[in-house]
């Protein structure tokens, strides 16, 4: 891969982050009395339909049965990620799961090395290690001590961790049998797809379903900001980033966005840092630079 595709992969993720970091101030728009759980469904869905003309246009649309169940179990692993972040939440606090979520990419970076052996994941343990730390510094944001989570929910979310860590590297692994020669655009759509319709599923149980009577207008608008900037073009920028640079690496862009969220809160709200936020942002700053300037073009996937 050329330079400067490794060079637009990294821009694209710095864009990535900036949306995801964007779309949690978004999300708190959005009426609470909505089921999480369908609200997610709905956006993975308007996104997904997002897709289809220019699908149908490039004649994208072709898919075999291997392809199907690829992207069903792709879809499922997202499903599983957001359900079991949902489901944590109601039995512990948003830092909590904001410090779990910081070791996804050191997760992913184990995934890597099973599922895509030949990449070079020691020498980038270190400068991930020292930006998932300085995350969890920031995620602590001065709020004070927190009470430990309760074991149900690290279990719940621990395995939802699992989940959201092992789509990258198992996307590019498939991509190199049932998913060969797959594009972007037609990765993110049969994902998203497959993820809603999962959500949809988890529901239907607890009657979740029902809360979209409570649906207004101005929740209709947010939730299509969030389906095209916090779920289609992030989804988008993802695969379109996977094929360059190591999955591990694209998802540690991450911790950037936990960055993003501080510096609005410095800046935008004027809140004063902490002297704990200040060194989190130094080692997310020294570990990303790490990160980036170390990257390469993933080892070939074994077919």
């Amino acid at each position: 891969m050329k330079p400067a595709s490794v060079l637009n992969a990294h821009v694209g993720m710095l864009l990535w982050a900036a949306l995801i970091a964007a779309s949690f101030f978004a999300a708190a728009q959005v009426s609470q009395a909505i089921d999480p759980l369908l609200l997610t469904g709905l956006r993975l869905l308007l996104s997904a339909l997002m897709f289809v003309p220019p699908l149908l246009l490039n004649g994208s649309f072709r898919i075999t049965r291997a392809g199907l169940r690829a992207h069903a179990l792709l879809g499922l692993l997202l499903a599983i990620y957001f359900a079991s972040l949902f489901e944590a939440l109601r039995h512990t606090s948003a830092v909590n799961t904001g410090i779990l979520f910081a070791l996804v990419p050191l997760l992913t970076l184990l995934f890597e090395g099973i599922l895509l052996p030949g990449g070079s994941t020691k020498n980038r343990l270190l400068p991930m290690l020292l930006a998932a730390a300085g995350a969890m510094l920031l995620t602590f944001n001065g709020s004070g001590a927190q009470s430990l989570p309760s074991p149900y929910a690290i279990g719940v979310y621990g395995v939802g961790c699992l989940a959201m860590a092992g789509y990258s590297p198992l996307s590019q692994r498939l991509k190199a049998s049932s998913l060969k020669d797959r594009s972007p655009a037609a990765m993110t759509f049969w994902n998203m797809l497959f993820g809603a319709l999962f959500l949809f599923a988890f529901c239907l149980p607890g009657g979740g379903w029902r809360s979209a009577a409570l649906l207004s207008l101005s929740d209709g608008l947010w939730l299509l900001y969030l389906a095209l900037f916090a779920t289609l073009a992030t989804f988008w920028l993802l695969h379109r980033a996977i094929g360059v640079i190591a999955p591990a690496t694209v998802i540690s862009y991450i911790y950037l966005s936990t960055l993003f969220v501080t510096l609005f809160h410095w800046f935008w709200l004027g809140r004063q840092p902490w002297p704990g936020e200040l060194l989190g942002a130094l080692l997310v700053g020294l570990g990303m630079l790490a990160l980036i300037l170390g990257s390469r073009r993933p080892a070939p996937v074994p077919g």
